[in-house]
């Protein structure tokens, strides 16, 4: 059974995602991610369609 957890690991990714988000903004870099859009939703869709299909089998729980 998987467990999705926000905890330590996940806040601290965000805030270096914010932080490099930040940095490459200011000094007009291009990112090391997608840079549109559509490309950040792409990822998110893929990692949700696996939850679900987790969640069906019974396999995830939510705390």
């Amino acid at each position: 059974m998987d467990h999705i957890v926000i905890g330590a690991t996940e806040i601290s990714a965000s805030i270096v995602g914010l932080v490099t988000g930040l940095l490459y903004g200011g000094l007009r870099l291009p990112i090391p991610a997608p840079n549109v859009l559509g490309g950040i939703l792409a990822i998110w869709g893929t990692f949700i369609g696996l939850v679900i299909v987790q969640v069906f089998r019974g396999q995830v729980t939510f705390f």
